[in-house]
């Protein structure tokens, strides 16, 4: 038997990269899976395979840079489980130009939307749900979150936002019986890259390493 097992588990950007990955390692533990990101089409594909697996899983399409988004897959989890267990704040997006060359500035708060305000809604309306279950808060920052990086203004400013917010929630949620686990991936190739901001603020639709 898995730590995991009916465990109720939402995972945001779960249709690509490090969030696909996650949902197909813990699917074997038979968790019950809430999908969530912007394409649905993928997200009804991992579906399939997360249960082939053994998990047990629904799918949400969600965009957390809105917050009414954030708030109904915090709402529809509840309706569908009546509990939570952990969530796993992962959906992402990034940026590949420096700052003198960017000719649309709203990628920033474009990024500041996803990264930050995403995990930080979708916290806010998951944790009285969460101090019920005495459950777990994931952020998955990136060590652009601990340093600063060229060509990553904007992204690592988000990162960096989410390490002062959830460190500063750990604090505040001592002795709740809640736990806050932040992650710093290193570099992962995957689809974020693919769909990164470019200077003109369009995806650059193919990686640049």
């Amino acid at each position: 038997m898995g730590i995991f097992q009916d465990k109720v588990i939402i995972i945001t950007g779960a249709s690509e990269g490090i969030g696909r990955s996650l949902c197909l390692a813990l699917s074997s533990q038979k968790p019950k899976l809430v999908l969530a990101a912007r394409n649905k089409n993928r997200l009804m594909q991992l579906k399939e395979e997360v249960e082939s697996k053994g998990a047990t899983s629904v799918v949400v399409p969600t965009d957390v840079s809105e917050e009414k988004d954030c708030k109904d897959l915090i709402d529809k989890t509840m309706v569908e489980f009546g509990r939570l267990d952990v969530l796993v704040n992962n959906a992402g997006r990034t940026m590949w130009t420096t700052l003198e060359d960017m000719s649309e500035p709203s990628i920033i708060e474009q990024l500041m939307r996803i990264n930050y305000l995403g995990a930080a809604y979708c916290t806010y309306y998951a944790l009285s749900h969460l101090k019920k279950s005495k459950g777990r808060i994931v952020g998955i920052s990136s060590l652009a979150g601990l340093n600063g990086v060229p060509t990553r203004t904007a992204y690592s400013a988000t990162k960096h936002a989410m390490f002062g917010f959830f460190d500063s929630l750990r604090i505040e949620l001592m002795g709740t019986g809640v736990t806050v686990t932040m992650i710093a991936p290193d570099f992962v190739l995957s689809e974020i890259h693919r769909r990164a901001f470019g200077k003109d603020g369009k995806p650059l639709e193919s990686s640049p390493l």
